[in-house]
C-alpha cells in the first residue's frame, strides 16, 4: 500500500513538473509583455499553378515567408511616453518550381530571392500630444506610404502600392530612412520621408492625406496624394545618366455600405479602392499605373471574418526602344476568397488572369491560381 502511494506521488510530481515546464514559456512571454516587450509572428505559404494551354505541364511555383518581430514599449521599459522600438526578422524561401510567366507585376507579394535578414529595425517618438511622430531606422516604406488598406488580402504586389514608385524601399529590401508625420486634426495628416536608395541615391517622399465619414452609417473614406523624387545617378534607357527622376501617386478608399450582423459578432461591409501612379519612361519601366477593386467583408453571416474581393491592375510600359517591351501595357485581373478559421489561421484562395504579361508578344495570356495559408501568433 505504501509502495503504491509512493508511486502515485512520484507520478503526480512528474505530471506537475511537466505542466510547469510547458507553462513557463507562456508565463515568460506574459512577464515580458507586462514589462513592455511583446512578440509577434507570421508564416505565409503560397503555391501558384499556371493554367496554361501549352502542351508542357506547369510544375507550379512555391514560396514561403516567415516573420518574427518584437515591439518595445518605451513607456513601460524606460518611462518615456510616446516612444516605441521595433525589430523584425524575416526569412523567405523559394520552395521549388519555376516562375516563368514573365509578368511584370508579381502575382504573389512575397515573391523574392531566398534569404534570411534583419528586415526592420527602427525607433519612433510621438511629440506634441501625438500631433507629431518621428521614426528612424530601417523601415518598410509601404507600412507608411502608398498604403492601400482595403487591398490587404489581395496577393498581387501592385494592389499594395503603385509599381511606378522607383526604388521604393519595401519588400524584399527596406532601407534606412527618416520619417516625419504631422496630424493637425483627426481628418488631416502629412507624411514626409527620406530613404537611402540604390547606390548613393536618395528617395524622398511627401504624402498629404485626408479622411472622412459619410452619412448616418459613417462610411469611412480617405484620399492621399503622394510625390516622390529619386536623386543620384540613374541609368536611362538611352545610355545616358540622369541625376533625378520623379513621379506621383494617389490612393482613394471608400466604404460603400455597412450593416451590423444580427449575431452581434461583427458587420458586413463593402469597401472599395482606387490607385493611380505616374513616372518618367526615360528611366522607369512603368510610366502609368491604374488599379482598383472592391471587397465584401462577411459574405456569409456565420463567418464574420471571411472576405471576398475582386480587382484589376494595369500598367503601361516605357516606349523607349532599349526598354525592350513589345506591347504597351499589362493588365491583371484578380479575385480571392479568404476563409478565416480563427484569428490565427486563414486560407486565401486566389485567382489571377494575366493579359499581355511582361509586355511581350511571346508571352501568352496566363491564368494563375494561388492558395495561400496564413498562420499568425
Amino acid at each position: 500500500m505504501a509502495q503504491n502511494s509512493a508511486s502515485n506521488s512520484d507520478a503526480n510530481h512528474d505530471s506537475v513538473s511537466v505542466t510547469q515546464l510547458a507553462s513557463e514559456p507562456r508565463h515568460l512571454l506574459q512577464d515580458l509583455s507586462a514589462r513592455g516587450v511583446s512578440f509577434q509572428g507570421m508564416l505565409v505559404n503560397d503555391w501558384s499553378l499556371g493554367l496554361s494551354s501549352s502542351n508542357e505541364p506547369d510544375t507550379g511555383f512555391g514560396r514561403y515567408s516567415f516573420d518574427l518581430s518584437a515591439t518595445l514599449d518605451g513607456k513601460k521599459l524606460l518611462g518615456r511616453d510616446g516612444s516605441t522600438g521595433f525589430i523584425r526578422l524575416k526569412q523567405h524561401m523559394r520552395e521549388m518550381g519555376d516562375d516563368d510567366d514573365g509578368a511584370a507585376q508579381l502575382y504573389s507579394n512575397i515573391d523574392g530571392p531566398s534569404r534570411t535578414t534583419l528586415y526592420e529595425l527602427w525607433l519612433e517618438q510621438k511629440l506634441l500630444s501625438g500631433k507629431l511622430r518621428l521614426k528612424g531606422g530601417k523601415i518598410d516604406a509601404n507600412t507608411e506610404f502608398a498604403v492601400v488598406q482595403n487591398a490587404g488580402d489581395f496577393l498581387n504586389s501592385s494592389m499594395g502600392y503603385s509599381p511606378t514608385i522607383m526604388d521604393f524601399p519595401t519588400y524584399p529590401e527596406p532601407r534606412l530612412g527618416l520619417n516625419l508625420f504631422f496630424y493637425p486634426s483627426q481628418k488631416y495628416q502629412l507624411g514626409a520621408a527620406v530613404f537611402q536608395s540604390g547606390g548613393k541615391g536618395v528617395l524622398s517622399l511627401v504624402e498629404p492625406g485626408r479622411s472622412w465619414s459619410l452619412g448616418r452609417s459613417e462610411l469611412e473614406g480617405r484620399l492621399s496624394l503622394g510625390y516622390w523624387r529619386r536623386d543620384g545617378e540613374i541609368p536611362a534607357f538611352d545610355g545616358n545618366l540622369s541625376s533625378v527622376t520623379q513621379g506621383f501617386y494617389s490612393v482613394f478608399e471608400q466604404t460603400l455600405w455597412r450593416r451590423s450582423l444580427r449575431s452581434g459578432s461583427g458587420e458586413r461591409r463593402v469597401s472599395s479602392f482606387l490607385q493611380f501612379g505616374r513616372s518618367d519612361g526615360r528611366v522607369n519601366c512603368f510610366t502609368h499605373h491604374l488599379g482598383g477593386g472592391a471587397v465584401l467583408q462577411a459574405p456569409l453571416a456565420r463567418r464574420p471574418h471571411d472576405s471576398i474581393g475582386a480587382a484589376a491592375t494595369w500598367v503601361s510600359f516605357s516606349s523607349q526602344p532599349a526598354a525592350g517591351f513589345e506591347l504597351p501595357a499589362e493588365l491583371i485581373l484578380e479575385t480571392y476568397y479568404k476563409l478565416a478559421f480563427n484569428r490565427h489561421l486563414a486560407l486565401v484562395q486566389d485567382f489571377q488572369f494575366l493579359h499581355h504579361p511582361g509586355g511581350m508578344s511571346t508571352n501568352p495570356d496566363y491564368p494563375v491560381i494561388t492558395p495561400r495559408v496564413v498562420l499568425s501568433f
